[in-house]
């Protein structure tokens, strides 16, 4: 496994300024301390801007790093940040659906709209950790 590698850049987006940080590698045990620490930057050089955490480029994740992943949403929330999780595909994605920081695969279906109505009929929607507090 690829020892994981996190890489922050600022950019203006559609929404606003944000911060990415383009996460590279496996996201195991021994990643946590690495994605902490890189968060900790992207949050210090945010001046409230949104906070992009970009998992394109990740195969695998454990419990400790969504757990950071977790924390840093809070962090955002408290600091007035925005926060997303994309790119996240395949077991990585599954793994943080179940804790709300991705949206359900569903919502991706060819036919979305009818997907989402049946979701919200049924209550089964996850709330997704993503945006800015009180939006």
């Amino acid at each position: 496994m690829e020892q994981a590698r996190c890489v922050i850049r600022r950019e203006t987006t559609p929404a606003g300024p944000a911060v990415r940080v383009h996460v590279t590698g496996s996201l195991d045990r021994a990643a946590h301390a690495e994605l902490r620490r890189a968060l900790r930057r992207a949050f210090e050089q945010t001046r409230r801007a949104a906070v992009l955490v970009d998992l394109t480029e990740v195969d695998d994740i454990g419990s400790e790093c969504i757990e950071v992943l977790l924390v840093a949403y809070t962090r955002a929330l408290r600091g007035g940040h925005g926060f997303e999780v994309a790119g996240a595909r395949g077991a990585v994605r599954q793994a943080l659906e179940i804790t709300g920081l991705c949206p359900p695969s569903a919502l991706y279906a060819p036919n979305t709209a009818d997907t989402l109505d049946a979701m919200l009929d049924a209550g089964s929607l996850l709330p997704v950790m993503s945006g800015r507090p009180g939006a």
